[in-house]
């Protein structure tokens, strides 16, 4: 009697341990699929993000605001402050930085011609349908989370960390040719 008390127990503890590895027992791939979903169905994205884009011989930190879609966005830059209210305006045709009358083309960061304001619809277009190369759990810092890395050809890749609780990007990085040639970390992501 007491053996069978004591298995119940260990099966109870294993149960709930399994449960906790997963958003109600789903696994990484369901949850990627339901972040892609989210994001499919949403309207509009609004996403603040610290960018760093290493150029190998010089390094840019930025803050931005991103409002839109991965076609049709807006991009805010709000810090360094020299540079605050610079605005880009991201098509599927490419970007523009916009200021007080002035545009200006940006340079690009991969062989693909990828550039730092197209850093964030970039991932976003990959978050929504980007060929998915790999998907796990892993832990970020103190958070659960859901990885999932996607291939926007055969020499860029994106891999973004979302919190398992709420399904929101934490991080992102992009790598071209193996170098990693964009960091985003997130904060205040709205999904409308």
């Amino acid at each position: 009697m007491r053996q069978i008390k004591k298995f119940g127990f260990i099966t109870v503890i294993a149960a709930i341990f399994l449960a906790s590895c997963t958003r109600g027992g789903q696994s990484p791939r369901d949850l990627v699929e339901e972040i892609r979903a989210d994001i499919l169905e949403s309207s509009r994205l609004i996403i603040n993000a610290q960018i760093t884009a290493d150029y190998g011989d010089r390094v840019y930190e930025f803050g931005v605001r991103y409002t839109g879609g991965a076609d049709l966005s807006e991009i805010v830059i709000l810090s360094p402050e020299l540079i605050a209210g610079i605005t880009a305006e991201v098509t599927p045709g490419g970007a523009a930085l916009i200021f007080d009358g002035a545009r200006l083309d940006t340079g690009p960061l991969t062989g693909g011609g990828l550039t730092p304001v197209e850093a964030l619809p970039a991932l976003i277009s990959g978050w929504r349908s980007g060929v998915i190369a790999s998907v796990g759990f892993e832990r970020f810092g103190e958070t659960d989370t859901v990885v999932f890395e996607t291939a926007a050809d055969d020499f860029v890749t994106q891999r973004t960390w979302f919190d398992r609780r709420t399904l929101l990007p934490l991080r992102s990085e992009i790598v071209s040719n193996g170098v990693l040639v964009i960091t985003a970390v997130f904060n205040n992501v709205v999904i409308e």
